[in-house]
């Protein structure tokens, strides 16, 4: 059976062959596509602000989801502009996400050692059999347990769309995860620091612990960027090589609606069509970028290009987001949320300690 749903507008959704065939397409999506854009770039701006980069580095991400969302509530956002809007959401995000690949080499893998591997995958697999306790324990439906554990234990708001295009949820729960994890991630940001300072946590300890625990990049960057440059450093490339478990991620997903019968895979053409296609790509991107194909100079341009690229997408989803729909999703979820950041804080800070808690000549 295949599985529907009524937010998700699937039979109005423009595809890239349409438009390569048909200009009018085209014009129907440059005004939402636009109206993104200006988001997309002032959220970049305002990410470089020196107040913001300096002191709270959020991220052009994370900055352009709360514009989008902003611009949603106050300002009327006319049915011209939706055609665009979904298009940014849906397709340009497969993009940004493909485009993740430039910013990982194998090299960045291998600089996390076998423990750091170890780190990521027992953490991100502890997150996933606890998102399926809560979801058998608690009234979060069939979706939402894997979209915030996704968002949790990969990469944030990225990760949460792109499980999303595998698990097709409802809008109102996509945005919510992506709050959520966004809100709990700036939460860590803030106070592993603190637990840090006031715990006496050492340096590999933390570094480990932040790189494997905070949900986006920047978040990572601002809760370490103060502790020790080796902390920061190492909490990077721990936090990049997660982003690497999205492609198995994505296909463990994909299983499991299949054997949850949410699917049609009786055929190679539904099979194909419910592939999360994009995530290969980002594989592929990998791959060239560990074999030095593209130039560093133009490798760092074409993460600045993915950059905008996400934060678009982002805005699109803020644009997409009616918080009032947001809040119907309930008390469970948000109760989800919390349980999941709790888990993923303390079941991290117990394998680093336990992995990193000795003498570590990386950090």
């Amino acid at each position: 059976m295949v599985r529907t749903s009524e937010y998700n507008h699937h039979n109005n959704m423009i595809s890239l062959e349409e438009l390569c065939m048909n200009p009018t397409a085209i014009k129907s999506i440059l005004p939402g596509l636009i109206l993104c854009g200006i988001l997309a770039f002032s959220a970049q701006a305002l990410s470089n602000l020196p107040v913001l980069k300096g002191h709270f580095p959020v991220g052009a991400v994370m900055l352009a989801i709360l514009l989008g969302t902003a611009t949603r509530q106050f300002i009327p956002i006319g049915t011209s502009m939706e055609p665009g809007i979904r298009f940014a959401f849906k397709r340009v995000l497969r993009l940004g996400v493909a485009g993740l690949g430039f910013s990982l080499t194998f090299n960045d893998i291998e600089a996390v050692g076998f423990r750091g591997l170890l780190l990521d995958t027992a953490l991100i697999t502890g997150t996933y059999f606890f998102a399926l306790a809560l979801r058998r324990w608690m009234d979060l439906g069939k979706d939402l347990p894997w979209l915030i554990a996704t968002g949790t234990a990969i990469c944030g708001a990225s990760a949460v769309v792109a499980a999303n295009s595998v698990l097709k949820a409802k809008d109102e729960e996509v945005a919510f995860s992506v709050a959520t994890v966004t809100l709990f991630g700036t939460f860590s940001m803030f106070l592993f620091p603190l637990i840090a300072h006031l715990g006496g946590i050492p340096v590999p300890i933390y570094g480990a612990w932040a790189g494997s625990s905070i949900h986006e990049v920047a978040q990572v960057i601002g809760a370490t960027m103060n502790i020790s440059p080796k902390a920061l450093d190492f909490a990077t490339i721990l936090k990049l090589t997660r982003v690497a478990f999205l492609l198995p991620v994505l296909i463990f997903l994909e299983i499991l609606l299949i054997k949850e019968g949410q699917k049609l895979v009786s055929n190679k053409t539904s099979r194909a069509e419910h592939f999360p296609w994009f995530v290969v790509g980002f594989a592929a991107l990998v791959i060239v970028n560990s074999v030095h194909l593209i130039s560093p100079a133009l490798t760092v341009q074409l993460q600045h290009l993915d950059t905008w690229l996400l934060a678009l997408s982002m805005a699109a989803l803020g644009l997409e987001t009616h918080l009032g729909r947001v809040l119907s999703v309930g008390r469970s979820a948000m109760l989800a949320g919390f349980w999941l950041w709790i888990f993923v804080s303390l079941w991290g800070l117990a394998l680093s300690v336990v992995l990193f808690g000795h003498s570590f000549h990386g950090i």
